[in-house]
């Protein structure tokens, strides 16, 4: 199976008050196009895009899913100019197919 793309969740370390970021970035190896974006809830939305992306109600296998953690600086830094991508999985698969149409 060829991969033709990678999606990383990336978090904030806790806040004091167990507060976590989200946010997520796309990339198409065809393009080398990158999708950036805040997410609203946490790393089961963004890995729930994998469902249904290319396949009805299966899971697409040919994308890379990675998962990171930064300090709460170098994550507000990283994100600091990233749009809201949205909330549900559906949303985020929206927001990020919108944009690599771009």
């Amino acid at each position: 199976m060829k991969i033709k793309g990678t999606l990383e969740a990336i978090s904030s370390e806790r806040d004091g008050y167990g507060n976590v970021s989200w946010g997520l970035r796309y990339i198409d190896h065809k393009t080398g196009k990158a999708v950036e974006g805040m997410v609203s809830g946490g790393e089961s939305n963004i890995y729930g895009i994998l469902r249904n992306w290319n396949k009805k109600d299966d899971w697409d296998r040919s994308i890379l899913f990675n998962v990171f953690t930064l300090k709460r600086r170098e994550f507000r830094e990283l994100t600091k100019n990233w749009e809201y991508a949205g909330c549900t999985s559906k949303d985020l698969a929206k927001f990020i197919k919108s944009r690599l149409r771009k």
